[in-house]
């Protein structure tokens, strides 16, 4: 059984005077890092790019993986099979944003610029930043104040037994502080413990 798998199409060759408009690279230069669109670069050249892999074809012993950087711009590599064979696959799946090391090329039939991968690594999705609390409380023979800064869920599972100690006289003036200075302690706790005033 005989298998067809089609040709790359992509160029990176610039379509437009706008921003994004050619697939720009990271190489060493004579006074240090700088980028530059792929196509300028001649062959041999080695190269970093990041970028998300919206396709990948198979053609012959060859992985070719379509890219779309941030500004929009496309871009091409070219994976070797062997090389694929080592590598994870979903770390080339679609969708995987990788930052890819290879050699700058030109495809000799359609004249498109790519990158020949030497390395291919997937980047890392961001994690979103954690609202904190500051939750503030007083214990103690000597009234000590305490302030922690804590994450939605440390501080659901500290609340609860600062509230204990409250309720067994041990914690006094508990309050929950949001990022913005806005006194939340009544999301958190249902009671807000008080130190008896002396007589």
């Amino acid at each position: 059984m005989t298998t067809t798998f089609d040709t790359p199409t992509t160029t990176t060759a610039p379509t437009a005077t706008g921003a994004g408009a050619a697939f720009r690279v990271t190489f060493l230069g004579l006074a240090g890092p700088a980028t530059a669109p792929l196509y300028r670069l001649t062959d041999a050249r080695l190269v970093t790019a990041t970028a998300t892999i919206t396709d990948r074809r198979f053609t012959g012993r060859t992985v070719w993986l379509h890219l779309l950087a941030d500004d929009g711009a496309r871009g091409l590599a070219r994976l070797d099979l062997a090389s694929a064979m080592t590598t994870p696959a979903d770390h080339y799946a679609s969708g995987r944003r990788v930052t890819v090391v290879g050699v700058a090329r030109t495809h000799r039939n359609l004249a498109a610029p790519y990158i020949a991968v030497r390395q291919l690594v997937p980047v890392p999705a961001v994690r979103p930043v954690e609202e904190t609390f500051l939750l503030r409380y007083s214990y103690g023979p000597y009234e000590r104040l305490m302030e922690r800064t804590l994450t939605r869920r440390q501080l659901e599972l500290v609340g609860p037994v600062v509230m204990r100690a409250a309720g067994r006289g041990h914690a006094w003036d508990v309050e929950v502080v949001d990022a913005s200075g806005l006194d939340v302690t009544a999301t958190f706790v249902r009671s807000r413990a008080t130190r008896p005033r002396a007589a």
